[in-house]
């Protein structure tokens, strides 16, 4: 055990010491990205309410402690986060709150120096949270902090299917490569998908994938899958000034669109 990484323990540890059924327990994406600002949490939210929409429990986890926000995002207001599980004070039944169309959310604790001084127990805390609810769902989302950090790349590792968010700015292009470059340091093949956000067209989000992909294919000797992408559209930035997520303010809006195709990319990997 010793020999092993943190974010191979944290699998482990999840996973248990006996073999899973299949589909009995959920199945665990870690959503990240290389820097902030490329809407992460807004694709995470949207991604889980067009997986519920088509009949799966879906749990969101947000883990990014310093600047998270799917509560923003939603304009809901928790009354418990993952500080007070730590303190022991609830329960993890007590923590997720409801969202729209079905999701469950597990709200994180933003900015709260007490979490970020006590960064193992906040990690531990978490991985505790999702291991005792991980029965009950058919898709855990987990929304982890941008960058590089431990502590984030350890979530991420920890996860079933990886998806790395970018967008067609030459830093977070830069940003994305890093992030892929260390997660295949640390691991031998994890499962990573790109996802090109904000793309002027569907045209664009391709030669941005093929760029990156090349790049991963000449420096590493690995290649990373093309989740999809995401064009940019006008209903996103309106959807966030209301707090209510695009898929469901603008249904048929082409960002709605490709966030249904992601899903449905993702439900029909898993059935084969």
């Amino acid at each position: 055990m010793k020999n092993n990484t943190q974010s191979q323990q944290l699998k482990q540890y999840i996973d248990g010491d006996k073999p899973l059924k299949k589909n009995k327990f959920a199945k665990l994406i870690a959503i990240t990205s290389g820097k902030g600002g490329v809407g992460k949490t807004n694709f995470i939210l949207n991604l889980a309410i067009a997986m519920s929409i088509r009949g799966k429990k879906v749990l969101l986890i947000d883990a990014d402690m310093n600047l998270s926000n799917i509560d923003v995002l939603l304009g809901i207001y928790p009354q418990y986060t993952l500080s007070n599980l730590m303190d022991d004070l609830i329960t993890v039944e007590q923590l997720v709150v409801e969202g729209p169309r079905g999701i469950s959310i597990m709200p994180a604790s933003s900015g709260d120096l007490m979490v970020m001084k006590n960064i193992k127990e906040y990690q531990q805390a978490l991985i505790n949270a999702y291991t005792e609810l991980r029965k009950d769902y058919d898709y855990i989302l987990i929304d982890t902090g941008a960058g590089i950090s431990d502590l984030s790349i350890d979530f991420v590792l920890s996860a079933d299917k990886i998806l790395v968010i970018t967008t067609p700015e030459p830093t977070a292009i830069t940003d994305a490569y890093a992030m892929i470059k260390v997660l295949y340091y640390r691991a031998k093949s994890p499962d990573i998908n790109l996802v090109i956000n904000l793309a002027q067209t569907e045209e664009e989000g391709k030669t941005i994938y093929n760029k990156i992909n090349l790049i991963v294919q000449h420096f590493l000797n690995k290649t990373v899958a093309h989740a999809g992408t995401i064009p940019l559209d006008k209903s996103i930035p309106e959807a966030v000034k209301e707090q209510v997520p695009f898929i469901i303010k603008r249904p048929r809006s082409v960002a709605s669109a490709s966030i249904h195709n992601i899903a449905v990319s993702i439900l029909k990997e898993d059935k084969e």
